[in-house]
This record gives structure tokens, C-alpha cells and sequence, in this order.
């Protein structure tokens, strides 16, 4: 539930008057927390040991809210904890708060001193328990059409219809894999993570139709209706979901993308490709862009879909097997010369000065990979061979590391 359903409750109609803070009614609300008893609470603890994120705070003690500073010092400190949105009684909010909430886009609600804080507390407190059993329930579901061997598809679009999730259209897996930096001082376990940057996700697509979310040990898969919300903007929805993850969590970012299907037994095989899609990505050392759509691999979407790895190792043995035994023999690197002539076309000038030999020396490698291969490695067709060769030497090796 983020503040724009809460506002919209059939319960709360009159009650929650937005005074500031539009722009963030997508915030997601994970519970309601009542600030009133400051004066104990401060003796004895810090009000950050009671915000975790994703709170409605209500605030209507006046020994707060009557002294602007330190209730601006409190806010912003909530604030910087992530709360979803602030409370506060009518006639206790000030310009001053009006105009900071505005300018960080919390939602600030003021309250009628004539409802009761009670009922406030245990319509929400039902409606969120209510979501998390729903959530529950989304998760089995999502788990269900990924893991069962058989897909009981009227019983899976009856469970999606009573959840309110739309799963007409073609649909694909988006995983947004992640891993703490190696500088990182955030301790929190890959599970704890996982939560919270689910809680990221469900506030970063609220104003979109409930999609599917299920946490794994260290990513989080989405089904999500590419067709519906586009590519482009999809792009860019992701791209803000990475940047906020990372700069909140000291986390390294990948985000998969598998190829659209409408057949909910394909599901399965967009989860592969979104997960092959992000390997492809690390092995090809793509460090410019985070998002990878499977489509978009080239030459390695070919490759990572041979299902029998024994045709790939046997193409590699049948192009350049025999150069491979030679360096290992020799303690030589004429693969890497071949590899490099390859890449520059087969201009022996250009290789020799990015390897940093004498031309010399070029060619007399070169006539060595000859003699090693038996075969002439200038024409097209062997260039092309040698180069797919070596791009599934490293991916299989790579693979096999991983």
C-alpha cells in the first residue's frame, strides 16, 4: 500500500487531508508508528532505533510540535531513515515543515483531532496485514509458475485474478541481481537486502498494476508486462531502481531482462535467459551498462542457448584445440596473437603495435599458428570460425568458473 491508496481507503474518506508532499504519495507504507512519547523515548534510546523505513509516523505531542526546531531536527531525521509519510494534527504544521516536506517529497497528512488515533491505527494496521497476506500469497504464486513441474494454467489466472494481478499480454522476467562492494561496511545479510530492495521496487512501480515480486538469496525476480509500460520507458524505470539500490545499500547492480512470452509454461525459460543475460554481460566485461536484455547479447544469445555444451567444446577443439595444447606445451601465447590479428582484422602493423612487438616477430608467430593449425586462417570463413571459437573458449571457461 503506498500513501495515494492509503488516501483512498473507504474508511479514512475526510480523514487524511495531503498538505505537502505530492510528489511522494508513491512511497510505499510498511507500517504506522505512533512518535508521541518522545520525552521517554529520549531518555533512554534514539528515534532511529524505532524507524527502520517505510513508517507513517504520527506526530501530535505539542511539546514537539510547538517548538519548530526541535520538530524540523526530528523530521529531517526520520527523513533521512526513510520514512513513507508524516501525520500531523490540524492547527500543529507549520510553513516551515509545509515547505520541507514539498521540497523532499514526503507526504505530509494533517489530521482531525476528532478521529480517534485508535481507529486510525487499526484501519491501517488491518488493510497492511491484509497486504502482506496478499503479498504472501503473490510470492507462492510467482514461486509456483517458476518452480512446479506442471502449470495448471486456469487455477494460475484464478489465483492472479482474486490478487488483482493483470497477467494478460506477453510478460517477461526481469532478475536484478546484486553483491556488496568490496569496501562495503553494510552488514545486513543477502535476505535482509533482499527485503528491502523489494520494498524499492513495489514503491518504484505503485503507480503501475500489481506485479508479481519474489526475493531470492542474493536477487530479486519481477514478471513484469514489458508490452503494457514499453521498452524505453522500462529502461528507465530500471535504470532508477539500480541507482537507488546502490547508493542506499553499497551494492554492485546487474538487472536481466528474458525475452517476452504470453504462454505462462515460457515463463520459465525467460527466467533462464534473464539470468543468462547477466552472465553474458560479466563474461563479456560490458562495465558500461547494468541492464541486459537477453535479445540484445548478440553472438553469446546464440551460444548460451546450445543446450548440449559438448557441440561448443568441440567446435573450439576443431578450430584452434591445437594452438591451445601448443602454448600450454610451450608456455607460448599464440592464441592471444591469433586473437588479437583476428581482431584487427588481420593487419599484421596493427597487431604488432598493440602487442608491443617488432613486425618481425609478428610474422614469424604467425607462421608458427600456420604450421600449429594446418590450415589458412586469412579467409573469411576461418576468420569468422576462429573468432566464434575463442568467444566460446571464454565463455565455457568462464562458465565453468562461475
Amino acid at each position: 500500500m503506498n500513501c495515494k491508496d492509503m488516501m483512498n481507503l473507504k474508511k479514512l474518506n475526510n480523514v487524511l487531508s495531503l498538505k505537502a508532499g505530492e510528489k511522494g504519495l508513491n512511497h510505499v507504507i510498511r507500517w504506522i508508528y505512533f512518535a508521541d512519547c518522545l520525552e521517554c523515548v529520549q531518555r533512554e534510546y534514539k528515534i532511529t532505533n524505532y524507524i527502520h523505513g517505510g513508517e507513517f509516523v504520527i506526530l501530535t505531542n505539542r511539546s514537539v510540535t510547538d517548538n519548530n526546531t526541535k520538530l524540523m531536527t526530528l523530521v529531517s531525521t526520520m527523513q533521512e531513515n526513510d520514512i513513507a509519510a508524516l501525520g500531523i494534527n490540524e492547527g500543529q504544521i507549520s510553513d516551515e515543515l509545509i515547505e520541507y516536506c514539498n521540497n523532499n517529497n514526503l507526504p505530509l497528512f494533517e489530521l482531525p483531532e476528532e478521529f480517534p488515533l485508535i481507529d486510525l491505527s487499526q484501519i491501517l494496521c488491518q488493510e497492511l496485514v491484509k497486504e502482506e497476506s496478499n503479498r504472501s500469497s503473490m510470492e507462492q504464486l510467482f514461486s509456483s509458475i517458476l518452480n512446479s513441474e506442471y502449470i495448471n494454467k486456469d487455477n494460475i489466472l484464478s489465483q492472479a485474478k482474486s490478487l488483482n494481478v493483470c497477467m494478460t499480454g506477453k510478460l517477461s522476467i526481469v532478475e536484478i541481481a546484486f553483491k556488496k562492494n568490496e569496501n562495503s561496511t553494510n552488514d545486513e545479510s543477502m535476505l535482509d537486502l533482499g527485503q528491502k530492495i523489494k520494498r524499492i521496487i513495489n514503491m518504484e512501480l505503485s503507480s503501475f498494476e500489481k506485479i508479481l515480486i519474489l526475493p531470492q538469496m542474493d536477487s530479486v525476480l519481477l514478471l513484469y508486462p514489458i508490452e503494457k509500460i514499453g521498452e524505453k520507458k522500462t529502461k528507465k524505470i530500471l535504470l532508477r531502481i539500480l541507482d537507488i539500490i546502490e547508493k542506499n545499500f553499497q551494492v554492485i547492480v546487474e538487472i536481466g531482462v528474458g525475452n517476452e512470452t504470453e504462454y505462462l509454461e515460457d515463463i520459465k525459460i525467460s527466467r533462464k535467459e534473464a539470468a543468462a543475460a547477466i552472465r553474458i554481460a560479466r563474461q563479456s566485461k560490458n562495465s558500461s551498462n547494468h541492464i541486459h536484455f537477453y535479445k540484445d547479447q548478440g553472438v553469446y544469445t546464440l551460444i548460451s542457448s546450445v543446450t548440449d555444451v559438448r557441440l561448443l567444446d568441440q567446435f573450439v577443439e576443431n578450430h584452434i584445440g591445437a594452438l591451445i595444447r601448443a602454448d600450454e606445451l610451450n608456455e607460448s601465447n599464440l592464441c592471444e596473437t591469433l586473437e588479437n590479428y583476428i581482431h584487427h582484422n588481420c593487419n599484421v602493423k596493427e597487431t604488432a603495435a598493440d602487442m608491443y612487438i617488432h613486425r618481425n616477430t609478428m610474422n614469424y608467430r604467425l607462421k608458427k599458428i600456420h604450421e600449429v593449425l594446418g590450415y589458412d586462417f586469412d579467409t573469411v570463413e576461418n576468420c569468422i570460425s576462429i573468432k566464434l571459437a575463442f568467444i566460446i573458449r571464454d565463455y565455457r571457461k568462464w562458465r565453468k568458473l562461475s
